[in-house]
């Protein structure tokens, strides 16, 4: 298939990742790092529309197709970090553990309230990120550090383009930690692009797959910006 979108460092398709991901190359995938619908049947208005497969059983089908299709491609020292909510975390972390194995759990700490009940509840100001690796065992770079994400503030409502658009300071957080030098990240629900701007900005390789070309749009236009405010510092 013809990429919707293409540079030197990162490829960007328009397709169901579940059709797509067979095509990558065996053992080529060093992180794959998503934001998959996560089945809370998300419903929103202008950019903050309801999000295609995140009917409640609908959204962990799909997750599992998607990992299916991508097993092969994944290498054998691999990371995986899939993002999650909390009400569906032990579903997502079932549906990864059949595929890989989980490592733990990190906590995006976003240190801001949220929707909901405001007196009867704790604010929701986090997100779940699930930690996987392959059957070979590769170190994570860097020193270690805690399993809480904190100063990674979210992106503005106003400024996404994506309704659940994770900040790329926080991404590339991820990828640095988690893929070696040259290595490839793989995005199988892209959406706006964040991971794939990360991972560019940090030199790395990366393919992303996004169902939806209104953000397959936005995603091209966020990784032409990145190229013209600077060329990617290869890693």
């Amino acid at each position: 298939m013809k990429p919707y979108y293409e540079n030197a460092l990162t490829t960007l398709y328009l397709a169901d990742c579940r059709d797509q991901l067979v095509d990558l190359p065996s053992a080529s995938v060093d992180l794959l790092l998503t934001d998959p619908p996560y089945g809370m049947a998300y419903e929103g208005k202008g950019q903050r529309a309801a999000i295609r497969a995140d009917a409640s059983r609908q959204g962990m089908r799909v997750l599992r197709q998607a990992l299916t299709a991508a097993g092969p491609s994944l290498a054998a020292d691999a990371h995986a970090l899939v993002f999650c909510h909390w009400a569906s975390w032990p579903d997502f972390a079932d549906t990864v553990s059949a595929h890989l194995k989980l490592k733990g759990a990190l906590v995006w700490w976003k240190n801001r309230g949220g929707v909901g009940d405001c007196t009867g509840s704790y604010a929701p100001d986090y997100e779940v990120v699930l930690h996987a690796v392959g059957a070979k065992r590769r170190p994570l770079l860097g020193k270690r550090l805690g399993a809480v994400l904190a100063g990674f503030a979210p992106v503005p409502p106003p400024k996404r383009a994506h309704p659940t658009e994770k900040p790329v300071s926080l991404l590339r957080l991820l990828i640095e930690r988690s893929c070696p030098a040259g290595g490839l990240v793989l995005d199988p629900f892209a959406g706006s692009g964040s991971a794939l701007v990360a991972a560019q900005q940090l030199g790395r390789r990366a393919v992303g797959v996004e169902l939806e070309e209104r953000y397959c749009e936005a995603a091209a236009r966020r990784l032409e910006q990145a190229l013209r405010e600077g060329q990617p510092r290869v890693a």
